[in-house]
């Protein structure tokens, strides 16, 4: 793996946690705002769940370039 698509899966990773933090806001407002539609329930669990892979992705990439960075050293 090269370092251009180690940059490359953390900014498609950084994108995901922005998305998954949108989706997560706005479910949180309709609940906040007494509709209580399941699909806004769903919708915070599928945003959570996305969160938690983006994480996963970039916790991944992170040790990923500490392993490249010790082999180059």
């Amino acid at each position: 793996m090269d370092v251009a698509s180690l940059g490359s899966a953390a900014q498609s990773a950084l994108e995901g946690l922005k998305r998954a933090e949108g989706k997560t806001l706005q479910a949180a407002e309709n609940i906040a705002a007494g509709a209580l539609n399941p699909e806004d329930v769903v919708a915070l669990s599928l945003a959570a769940l996305e969160f938690k892979a983006n994480a996963a992705v970039l916790k991944s990439t992170n040790e990923q370039t500490k392993s490249l960075l010790d082999i180059v050293a």
